[in-house]
C-alpha cells in the first residue's frame, strides 16, 4: 500500500508499505476519507513530542472494514466506520470516572498509532474495545463521516464551556476555520444561541462563514474599528461564551476584553510552542466573575453523538469541505490547508 509518512518538521514522504493484517482484537480498514486537522498542520510546522517518527498522521477518518481479527464480534467485513483520535486505556482513574479524553496514557491515532493518511490502517485492540469507533449507514458520504471527530471535539468544547453557564445567548468565535464553523453550527442547532459573531481575518473564510448565517462577521477586534462595530451590535463585555478556535495568542487576549460578567472563555485552539505565555490582569476575572476553561479532544460518547448529528442531518457540514486531494498529492493538500485559502481539505486515499 501507499502511505504518507511524517519523518520530522516539514517532512512528509509518500512510501510503499506492507499492508496490515488483522491481529487478534484488531480490525483493518480501507481508508476512504481522512481530513486534514489543524493539529496535523501544527505537527508539520513544529513537530510533536508525543510522536515517534516515522509515523502516519491523520485522525479524522472514515473507512470500510476489510478484515476482522480473532475475538472481534461487533464488527464485520464491509462495515462502514468512522473513528476519532483519542484512545482511552479503559483502566486509569479518569477513564473510570467517565473522562476518557483525560486518560493518563494520552494515546491517539496519528500520534502513538499510525493514522489515516494511508490506503489501509489497522485499528489497535484499545481502539476496537474502548475507542471512538462507530458504524454508519450507506447513505452518509465518507467525507462527512470523517468529520465526526472534529465535531465531537466541538461538542466537548461546549460541554466544558456550559459547565458554569447553562443558558448562553450570545456567542463569539475567533476563527472561521472548520472548528469555528462547527462551533457556530452547534450553538445555533443545539445550545440555544440567539446571537453569534465570527471574527476571522481571512476574506475567503469570512465568505464561507456567511453560509452558516452568523449575525455578525468581523475581520478583527481592535479599539478603533471593529470593536466599535462589535460594541454597537452586541455590546463589549456581553459575550456569554467566547471560543478561540484558532492558533492565535492575540485572540486569547481579545477574548478577555469581550467576555461578559459570569461568562466563559474556552481556549479551544492551541497556539504555537514558540509563542509567549498569555498575560492577563487577574482582577478582570475577579471582578467580572468569568470563567476560563480549555477542552482537549473528545470522548467516544461525544464521537457517537457527533456522527449521529451528521447522519441525521441535524448539523449540515457540506459547505466546510472546500477541497479534495488524492493521497499522492498530500503535500500539495497540506500546503493549501496551511495557506488559509481553504476550509476543510480531505484526502481520499
Amino acid at each position: 500500500m501507499i502511505a504518507a509518512v511524517f519523518n520530522g518538521v516539514n517532512q512528509l514522504e509518500l512510501v510503499e508499505k506492507k499492508s496490515p493484517k488483522a491481529l487478534p482484537g484488531t480490525i483493518v480498514i480501507e481508508v476512504m476519507a481522512c481530513a486534514i486537522c489543524g493539529s496535523d498542520l501544527r505537527t508539520m510546522r513544529e513537530g510533536q513530542k508525543r510522536i515517534k517518527t516515522p509515523r502516519v498522521l491523520g485522525h479524522e477518518i472514515a473507512g470500510r472494514v476489510v478484515e476482522v481479527g480473532k475475538g472481534v464480534t461487533n464488527y464485520s467485513v464491509n462495515d462502514r466506520v468512522s473513528t476519532g483520535a483519542d484512545i482511552p486505556c479503559g483502566q486509569c482513574s479518569y477513564c473510570n470516572e467517565g473522562l476518557p479524553n483525560s486518560c493518563e496514557m494520552n494515546l491517539a491515532i496519528g500520534y502513538q498509532f499510525d493514522g489515516g493518511f494511508s490506503q489501509y490502517m489497522i485499528l489497535d485492540p484499545l481502539i476496537v474495545k474502548y475507542g471512538p469507533l462507530q458504524k454508519f449507514g450507506t447513505e452518509l458520504e465518507w467525507n462527512l463521516a470523517a468529520l465526526a471527530e472534529p465535531l465531537a471535539c466541538c461538542i466537548n468544547g461546549y460541554e466544558q464551556a456550559l459547565a458554569p453557564i447553562k443558558k448562553p445567548k450570545k456567542l463569539v468565535i475567533f476563527g472561521a476555520g472548520p472548528i469555528g464553523l462547527m462551533l457556530l453550527a452547534l450553538g445555533k442547532a443545539l445550545y440555544g444561541i440567539e446571537h453569534s459573531t465570527i471574527i476571522e481575518p481571512s476574506k475567503f473564510r469570512r465568505q464561507i462563514a456567511k453560509k452558516f448565517a452568523p449575525d455578525l462577521v468581523l475581520d478583527r477586534i481592535d479599539e478603533k474599528t471593529s470593536l466599535e462595530q462589535f460594541s454597537g451590535s452586541l455590546g463589549v463585555g456581553e459575550a456569554d461564551i467566547v471560543f478561540t478556535a484558532c492558533p492565535s495568542l492575540e485572540a486569547h487576549k481579545d477574548a478577555v476584553k469581550i467576555v461578559a460578567k459570569n461568562g466563559v472563555i474556552n481556549l479551544f485552539g492551541g497556539i504555537g510552542k514558540y509563542e509567549k505565555p498569555l498575560s492577563l490582569l487577574s482582577n478582570h476575572i475577579h471582578y467580572r466573575q468569568f470563567y476560563v476553561t480549555g477542552s482537549h479532544g473528545s470522548t467516544p460518547a461525544q464521537h457517537a453523538q457527533a456522527l449521529k448529528l451528521i447522519e441525521d442531518k441535524s448539523i449540515e457540514l457540506n459547505d466546510l469541505i472546500t477541497h479534495e486531494y488524492p493521497l499522492k498529492d498530500i503535500n500539495k493538500a497540506f500546503k493549501l490547508a496551511e495557506s488559509g485559502k481553504a476550509c476543510k481539505v480531505v484526502i481520499k486515499p
